[in-house]
């Protein structure tokens, strides 16, 4: 079942979150407490929108971004969207995207858009389920000085 975000699902999403990076090809090592202050501050904006995947009464993945307004419209800002080892490739992201899609667009989003690395299952998964690279598009990234 796929539905909205409440945050009585942080608990869960957060052990979901911790799940599926602690896993390859991330192998991170999250904590509980993290996953569930990041989720909290992803979707804690006035603009977020999160939908959560319910397997069995548990919350197993979540989809979390914001809406954005943009020149053309508003655009939904993909800040994370993941599936717990236990249940992917089953079609559970999928129904994520498709779900957050109808809901988007029926609140009258235009768009969606989403940062992920090249070769990794999930850049392979986003493109299946329609996204297309902007090869224009540069991400940038630089550290803080620590001063």
């Amino acid at each position: 079942m796929i539905r909205r975000y409440i945050p009585s699902d942080l608990e869960e999403a957060a052990e979901a979150f911790c799940a599926a990076f602690s896993s390859a090809p991330w192998k991170e090592k999250w904590t509980v407490e993290l996953a569930a202050a990041r989720i909290s501050e992803l979707t804690s904006a006035p603009q977020s929108v999160g939908y959560v995947l319910v397997d069995e009464d548990v919350v197993k993945g979540i989809l979390v971004g914001r809406a954005l307004t943009y020149l053309f419209g508003t655009e939904f800002v993909v800040d994370e969207l993941f599936v717990a080892p236990d249940v992917q490739h089953k079609g559970g992201g999928t129904e994520l995207l498709k779900y957050a899609e109808k809901d988007l667009a029926k609140e009258g989003v235009i768009a969606m858009a989403l940062l992920t690395t090249r070769g990794y299952p999930s850049h392979k998964f986003c493109l299946k389920n329609g996204f297309a690279e902007n090869k224009d598009v540069v991400f940038m990234f630089r550290p803080l000085d620590k001063n």
